[in-house]
C-alpha cells in the first residue's frame, strides 16, 4: 500500500471532522407582510426549489429575485386575508393542518431516532475510502437449493477447479467477463466477505433472497486519489453509502421494538362496505370512460363525497380505527386516504380488498409514529412549526384564490358591447402553441425534469407520459390558442421565448410541464358574426376581468396589512440560476414537493407602489 496516499487520506479525515461545527442564528427576515414574515431561510429554499422561466438564450432577469419574493408576498397577503375570513375554521383547512403536522413530526421523530443516531468512525471511513476505490471482478457459482450448492462447496473443497466447476453451470453464460462489484452495490455482509478474499480465494456458501452464491475474486483494480478535489468527491460518496447503510439498520431496529407491541384493530364490517363501495366506483369510472385503459383509477374529492353520501353521517361517524385513545372515524379515514393519494390499477373487489388492507395497515403505523412525536413534543419545534406554516399559508391562499375563480360574471350585453368596439376589424389575441406533460405523480414529474436536463424529446416525453388525452395523439402538442385560454399556461406561455420550457405548474389534473414551441402576434381580421364568437370573447373578457380583479385585491391587501422588505438583506442573498425541482422524501414514508409551489405574480405591485406614493 502506498504510505503516502494513506497519510494524506488519514490528514483528510482528521481536518474535515475538526471542522465540522454547529452554527445557530436568529432566523433573518426579508420581509414583513401584516402579522406573517417571510424569512431568509423560507425565501432560498422556495426560491431555489421553484421552476421558473427556462430562458432558452440562457439569460435571466436581474430581477428575479425580487419578482419572486412579490410573487411570496402576495400569496402571504391572501393568506392573511383568507385567515380573517374565517377560511382557517374550515372542515378541511383543519383537517389539513392536522396532517401536515403529522406529516412533519414523523419526520422530525425520524430525524431524532434515526438520522442523529448515525454515528461514522473513523476506521469506518478509511475502510470505505479503500474499498471505494477498489473495483472487484467476480465470478460466482449459483442455486436455489442449499443442498446443492453445498456440494458444489464441497467439490471445490475437495481440489477441485472453480473454473471446471463453473463451465459446466448454467449461469456460466451470464459470466463471458467476470461481474464488476463496487463498494455500496451489495449487500453489506456479501461485501464485506468479498472485500475480504485474496485473488483467487472464493467464499463459503453466501444466501440471498435469490438464493445461494459462491464468490471468487478474480480481479481487483485499484485506483489512486491524487487531489483533494478526489478525495472531497471519495468522501462524500463514502459518506453517503455509509449512512444509507445505517440507517436501513437503525429503521428495522426502531421499527422491530416500536411495533412489537402495538395491535390496532379495525371495524371489519365498514372495511368491506368501504371497500365494496370503492370497487363499484372505480367500475363506474372505468366503464364510463372516464379513466383511460393506461391510466390509474385515482380517488378523487368528487368520489370522497359521492362514497360518503351512500355512508350517510351515522355510519361515517362510527370508529373504523380502533385506537384505546382518539380512535379515529371512518369519515376521518377516507380523508386521511384521500390526502395520503389513493389509486388503483383494477377496479375488482379483491385487488382494492387487498390494496385497502395494506394502505390502512400503513396508515396505522403513520397514525402511531406521529401520535409518538407528538408525545415528545415534537409538534412545537421551531422547525416543524415553520413547515406547517409556510404549507398552510400556500394552502389559505389557493382557498381564497378559488372563490374568486367563481367570482367573475360576463354578462350577454358586456359580450356584445366588447364585440361591436371590435366589430370593424377583429383582433385576435397573441396565439401560442405549447407542448404539454401532464401528470399527477411527482416521482413521475422529477423523472421527466431529469430527462429534459440530459437532452432528451420533449415531444417524445409528453407521447409518453403526458396525461391529457386529447394532446397525448399529437405527443402533447396543443396547437395554437389564444394566450388568454388555458389560465395559467396561456398566461405564462405569453411571457416565454420559444423554446423555453417551464413548469411543473399546479393545474387542475395534476402538475404541466410545457415547452413552448410557436408564437404569433396578435392578429386583425374582418369581424366574425356575434354568435360565432361570443363564447370567445365571453372567456376572454371574464379571464381580464378576473386578472385585474384579483391584482386590485392584491394591491389593496398590500395596503391594508402593509408590507416592508429589507432590499439589503435579499441582495445579500447568493442565489443559483438552477432551474431546480425536489421531491422531499419524508422521515418514515410519504413525499412531498420540496415547498409549496406558486406561479409569478407580480402585476400588483406597480399599482401597489403608486398608491403609497399617494398615502405619502
Amino acid at each position: 500500500m502506498n504510505l503516502n496516499i494513506l497519510g494524506r487520506i488519514i490528514f483528510f479525515i482528521v481536518i474535515f471532522y475538526a471542522t465540522v461545527f454547529a452554527q445557530f442564528a436568529e432566523e433573518q427576515t426579508v420581509a414583513r407582510v401584516g402579522n406573517k414574515v417571510i424569512t431568509k431561510e423560507e425565501f432560498l429554499e422556495r426560491y431555489e426549489f421553484t421552476p421558473r422561466l427556462n430562458n432558452a438564450g440562457g439569460s435571466t432577469s436581474e430581477s428575479a429575485e425580487l419578482d419572486f419574493l412579490y410573487t411570496l408576498i402576495a400569496e402571504k397577503l391572501w393568506a392573511q386575508e383568507s385567515e380573517a375570513l374565517g377560511s382557517d375554521t374550515l372542515e378541511i383547512m383543519k383537517f389539513s393542518k392536522e396532517e401536515f403536522e403529522k406529516m412533519f413530526v414523523r419526520d422530525a421523530l425520524y430525524k431524532k431516532e434515526i438520522t442523529d443516531k448515525i454515528k461514522i468512525t473513523d476506521a469506518e471511513l478509511l475502510t470505505g475510502y479503500f474499498r471505494n476505490e477498489t473495483k472487484l471482478e467476480v465470478n460466482f457459482l449459483f442455486s436455489e437449493d442449499k443442498a446443492e450448492i453445498d456440494k458444489l462447496y464441497k467439490m471445490l473443497t475437495g481440489g477441485v477447479l472453480f473454473d471446471s466447476v463453473l463451465t459446466a453451470r448454467p449461469e456460466y453464460e451470464e459470466q463471458a467477463t467476470p461481474i464488476e462489484v463496487v463498494y455500496g452495490q451489495m449487500d453489506a455482509a456479501v461485501e464485506d466477505s468479498l472485500y475480504k478474499l485474496n485473488l483467487g480465494e472464493y467464499t463459503t456458501p453466501i444466501f440471498t433472497p435469490d438464493g445461494w452464491y459462491i464468490f471468487r475474486l478474480t480481479n481487483k483494480v485499484e485506483s489512486v486519489l491524487n487531489t483533494t478535489a478526489d478525495l472531497e468527491d471519495s468522501r462524500s460518496s463514502v459518506e453517503k453509502i455509509i449512512k444509507a447503510r445505517k440507517s436501513q439498520e437503525l429503521y428495522r431496529k426502531f421499527y422491530a421494538d416500536y411495533f412489537s407491541d402495538k395491535k390496532v384493530n379495525v371495524n371489519p364490517v365498514l372495511f368491506e362496505s368501504f371497500a365494496g363501495k370503492i370497487s363499484r366506483r372505480f367500475k363506474w369510472k372505468k366503464k364510463n370512460s372516464l379513466v383511460s385503459d393506461s391510466n390509474l383509477i385515482n380517488l378523487l374529492a368528487d368520489d370522497v363525497l359521492f362514497i360518503e353520501n351512500q355512508f350517510g353521517a351515522d355510519s361515517l361517524k362510527q370508529n373504523f380505527i380502533e385506537f384505546d385513545e382518539e380512535p379515529i372515524t371512518l369519515k376521518k379515514y377516507i380523508r386521511m386516504l384521500a390526502f395520503d393519494g389513493f389509486s388503483a390499477s383494477d377496479y375488482r373487489i379483491t385487488y382494492i380488498r387487498a390494496l385497502l388492507d395494506a394502505r390502512t395497515k400503513y396508515l396505522i403505523e403513520q397514525e402511531l409514529l406521529a401520535r409518538e412525536g407528538i408525545k415528545r413534543g415534537y409538534n412545537l419545534l421551531p422547525g416543524v412549526r415553520a413547515e406547517i406554516n409556510m404549507w398552510m399559508d400556500n394552502y389559505q391562499f389557493q382557498i381564497l384564490r378559488n372563490q374568486f375563480l367563481d367570482s367573475v360574471s360576463v354578462s350577454d350585453d358586456e359580450v356584445y358591447t366588447y364585440y361591436k368596439t371590435r366589430q370593424k376589424a377583429e383582433s385576435y389575441p397573441q396565439l401560442v402553441n405549447v407542448i404539454e406533460i401532464l401528470t399527477d405523480s411527482l416521482s413521475t414529474v422529477n423523472r421527466i425534469l431529469k430527462a429534459i436536463s440530459e437532452g432528451a424529446d420533449f415531444r417524445e416525453l409528453a407521447g409518453k407520459y403526458t396525461k391529457r388525452d386529447w394532446a397525448k395523439k399529437n405527443g402533447g402538442e396543443f396547437g395554437l390558442f389564444p394566450v388568454t385560454s388555458h389560465g395559467e399556461i396561456g398566461r405564462i406561455a405569453a411571457t416565454m421565448n420559444v423554446g423555453d420550457i417551464y413548469g411543473p405548474l399546479a393545474v387542475p389534473g395534476g402538475y404541466s410541464i410545457f415547452k413552448l414551441i410557436d408564437k404569433k402576434d396578435s392578429t386583425t381580421i374582418k369581424p366574425e358574426p356575434f354568435e360565432k364568437v361570443k363564447d370567445e370573447y365571453k372567456r376572454e373578457l371574464a379571464y381580464r376581468k378576473l386578472r385585474v380583479k384579483m391584482n386590485n385585491y392584491t394591491t389593496n391587501l398590500a395596503i391594508k396589512y402593509g408590507v416592508s422588505i429589507d432590499y439589503d438583506l435579499l441582495n445579500s442573498i447568493e442565489v443559483t440560476n438552477i432551474n431546480s425541482f425536489a421531491i422531499r422524501r419524508l422521515g418514515f414514508g410519504g413525499k412531498i414537493t420540496a415547498v409549496p409551489i406558486v406561479a409569478p405574480n407580480t402585476d400588483w405591485v406597480n399599482p401597489w407602489l403608486e398608491k403609497l406614493k399617494v398615502l405619502q
